[in-house]
C-alpha cells in the first residue's frame, strides 16, 4: 500500500509547478504541437509517480558494481509497503494533534474526490443520453450525432456531436474535419487520463493548468491538420471567429470552440518553429534527473531532517544500546523474491496482527503528547530470523524504541526463496502512534 503522505503530495506539486514554468517559458509559443503534447503528458505522469516511489540510489550504485539483478537495484514501491500495511495504535488525549488534523484532511480529500467524481459522471451521463436520443449517421468511419441540444460542436472518441441547424454545409465540413482529427489522434484518451487525475488530485492547482494546456494543444493540432488537408485558411479563421462560446459538458470531450479563438488564430498565422527549437526540450532532462534523485529518496531526506531537529533525543536513544548493530548477512539483500517470506505460514501482512497485539503506546510519549509515524526496516535472513532492525524515519526516542522492541519480538519466519535457494529479504513498514 503506497503511503500517500502530505509530504509526497507537496513534492508532486513542486514538480508540477517547475514543469509548468518550463513549458510556459520554453515551449508554449512553439508550433511543434505533437512534441508539446508528449511533453505535457509525460511530465504530468512523471510528476505524479516519482514522489510516491522509493529508489535506494545509494544501494543501487553499489549493486551495479557487483552485478546484481535489476529487481534488487530498485527497492520497489516504498521498500515493501505493499507487503506490510501500516500498524496503528491509539492513545487518548483531549487536545487536537497533528495526527487528528491529518485524519480531518483525509476526510476532506475523500469528500473532494467524491464531489469531483459526481460532476464527472453527471457530465458523462448527459453526453451518453444525448448520443442515444439523437439521430445519427455514419461518415467515413465516424458517427455524426445530430442534436439540437449541442450548443457547440464537440467530439468523444468517434462520436461527433453537432447541431446541423446552426451551420452552413461548408462550415459543417470544416467542423467535422476538425473533430475527425481529434478522433484520429486519440485525443479522447488524453482527456480521460487528465480528468481522472483531476478527480484524484483536485486540490492541486497545477493539475488544472495541465488540463487547460493539454486541451489547447489538442485544438492546435486539429486546426493545423484541417488547414493542411486543403481547407481554405481564411474561411477557417472566419469560422473560428464566429465561435465565441465555451460551454462545458464534461472535460473528456473535444470541443470545436474550446479556448477563445484568439490563441488559435495566432497559432494558425505563426511561422513554423525551426527544428532546432525542438532541442529546448532537452533542457528538461536535468530537472527530471534532479527530481528522481531528491524526491525518490524522500525517506532518507526526512530521516536526515529528523536527525537534525531531534539530535538530543536521538543521541540519548543511541546511548541506550537498544539499537541492534547491523549484522553483515551472507549474500545479497532483496526487496522482491520469487517466493516472499511467510510469517507463521501466512502472508507478510499477518505480521501486522502480531505487532498490534504486542505494541504499547509509551507513557512518556503520551504525557508529552507526542505522536507520529515511525518507519521501521528489518531483514528476514536465510534462516528466517529477523535481523538488522532499524529506524528509517523516527519521531521520538520513546516511540522509536517501542517500534524496535516489538519488531524484535517476532518469532522465526519462513525465509524467502529465489531460484530454489533461501535468500535475505528486506521489509519496511510504518507504525503509526496516534493520540485521540
Amino acid at each position: 500500500m503506497i503511503d500517500l503522505s502530505l509530504f509526497n503530495i507537496l513534492e508532486s506539486a513542486i514538480i508540477l509547478a517547475i514543469f509548468c514554468l518550463f513549458y510556459k517559458v520554453f515551449l508554449n509559443k512553439e508550433t511543434f504541437f505533437k512534441l508539446n503534447r508528449l511533453y505535457l503528458l509525460s511530465s504530468l505522469l512523471f510528476a505524479l509517480i516519482i514522489p510516491f516511489l522509493y529508489v535506494n540510489i545509494g544501494g543501487f550504485a553499489n549493486q551495479v558494481s557487483s552485478g546484481n539483478d535489476i529487481m534488487n537495484k530498485i527497492s520497489g514501491i516504498k521498500q515493501g509497503y505493499n507487503e506490510i500495511n501500516e500498524v496503528i495504535i491509539y492513545a487518548y488525549s483531549g487536545k487536537l494533534t497533528w495526527s487528528v488534523i491529518k485524519d480531518y484532511l483525509s476526510i476532506i480529500y475523500i469528500f473532494g474526490v467524491l464531489i469531483s467524481g459526481v460532476f464527472f459522471v453527471f457530465g458523462l451521463g448527459k453526453i451518453i443520453i444525448m448520443i442515444f436520443k439523437s439521430s445519427s449517421q455514419k461518415y467515413d468511419g465516424y458517427r455524426i450525432i445530430e442534436s439540437p441540444q449541442a450548443i457547440v460542436p464537440f467530439s468523444l472518441f468517434k462520436w461527433i456531436i453537432i447541431n446541423p441547424d446552426k451551420y452552413s454545409s461548408d462550415d459543417m465540413k470544416q467542423i467535422i474535419a476538425h473533430e475527425r482529427m481529434h478522433a484520429f489522434q486519440l485525443h479522447s484518451f488524453d482527456l480521460i487520463f487528465i480528468e481522472v487525475l483531476v478527480i484524484l488530485f483536485w486540490f492541486n492547482p497545477f493539475i488544472y493548468w495541465y488540463r487547460k494546456s493539454i486541451r489547447e494543444v489538442h485544438e492546435y493540432l486539429a486546426d493545423e491538420a484541417v488547414v493542411e488537408n486543403g481547407f481554405d485558411r481564411l474561411d477557417y479563421q472566419q469560422l473560428l471567429l464566429s465561435q465565441v462560446t465555451d460551454s462545458r459538458l464534461v472535460g473528456l470531450t473535444s470541443r470545436f470552440s474550446y479556448s477563445l479563438s484568439k490563441n488559435r488564430l495566432k497559432m494558425l498565422t505563426m511561422m513554423k518553429s525551426k527544428n532546432i527549437s525542438k532541442t529546448k526540450i532537452i533542457l528538461a532532462i536535468p530537472f527530471a534527473l534532479a527530481f528522481i534523485f531528491f524526491f525518490t529518496n524522500s525517506t532518507e531526506f526526512a530521516k536526515a531532517t529528523n536527525n537534525n531537529s531531534l539530535e538530543k533525543e536521538i543521541v540519548a536513544f543511541e546511548d541506550t544500546s537498544k539499537v541492534e548493530t547491523e549484522v553483515e548477512l551472507e549474500g545479497e539483500i532483496l526487496f522482491v523474491a520469487e517466493v516472499m517470506p511467510k510469517f507463521q505460514g501466512k502472508g507478510a501482512d499477518e505480521f501486522r496482527l502480531f505487532i498490534r497485539e504486542n505494541l504499547k503506546y509509551p507513557e512518556e510519549a503520551q504525557k508529552q503528547e507526542i505522536d507520529g509515524r515511525v518507519f521501521v526496516s528489518f531483514v528476514i535472513d536465510k534462516n528466517g530470523n529477523v535481523r538488522n532492525v532499524k529506524i528509517e524515519r523516527g519521531v521520538h526516542s520513546a516511540l522509536d524504541e517501542e517500534a524496535i522492541r516489538v519488531v524484535k519480538l517476532s518469532p522465526k519466519w519462513e525465509p524467502g526463496r529465489k531460484d530454489g535457494k533461501f535468500v535475505n529479504v528486506q521489509y519496511t513498514f510504518p507504525i503509526v502512534f496516534k493520540l485521540k
